[in-house]
């Protein structure tokens, strides 16, 4: 009587090791040289090895101006609606959300409070990566609140804009911002503070 033989399995090879390296290098867009980018960050997202500027996110814009990068955020729950229930290719509320999640804000300005060279100052830093720093309602409302707050506290204002304008997506609510921010300037003046524009 002829034997049965079970056919061997292999044996299951062990998970290969995989070295988490992603997120750890830079491409300059310049040089095109590969970057560590803890190097690039020390040297404040200039490239090591030609000079060139990256684009800086807001949220690093204020630990570089605040001193020891120590801020606290003003109005960080703003956040957009669609008003006009706008579409194009795809949907405001769509856009909205993959800023939102691409820059962890909630729209396109951040606003913190803390010292400059020792002196307390009020700092805007507008956030490109968001909608192209475009102004809506929420990016007017901080601005127009932060100039409050100098008025009120007697403080400077900086402000760093990066914008692509108007946000097309809240129409004429977008466009009365600027009428509702132009007379800032005047205002500070009154209470003798500076307002310094980036």
């Amino acid at each position: 009587m002829a034997e049965t033989r079970k056919a061997k399995t292999p044996p299951e090879s062990p998970p290969a090791k995989r070295v988490q390296t992603e997120g750890l290098w830079v491409k300059c867009e310049n040089c095109k040289q590969i970057l560590w980018k803890k190097d690039l960050l020390a040297k404040a997202l200039c490239c090591t090895k030609c000079g060139f500027h990256f684009k800086m996110p807001a949220k690093a814009r204020l630990e570089m101006l605040f001193d020891d990068g120590q801020y606290r955020e003003h109005d960080r729950s703003l956040a957009s609606t669609d008003p006009l229930d706008f579409r194009d290719t795809k949907s405001y509320q769509e856009r909205l959300k993959k800023a939102e999640k691409e820059t962890g804000l909630k729209d396109a300005a951040i606003t913190g409070e803390g010292r400059l060279a020792g002196k307390p100052t009020i700092i805007c830093a507008m956030e490109f990566h968001f909608v192209g720093g475009s102004m809506g309602a929420v990016v007017g409302e901080k601005i127009t609140r932060a100039i409050d707050r100098c008025i009120e506290q007697k403080l400077p204002l900086v402000i760093v804009s990066c914008s692509g304008g108007a946000r097309m997506m809240e129409g004429a609510i977008s466009l009365m911002q600027m009428a509702k921010i132009s007379p800032a300037p005047a205002r500070l003046d009154e209470v003798r503070k500076p307002y310094i524009s980036c």
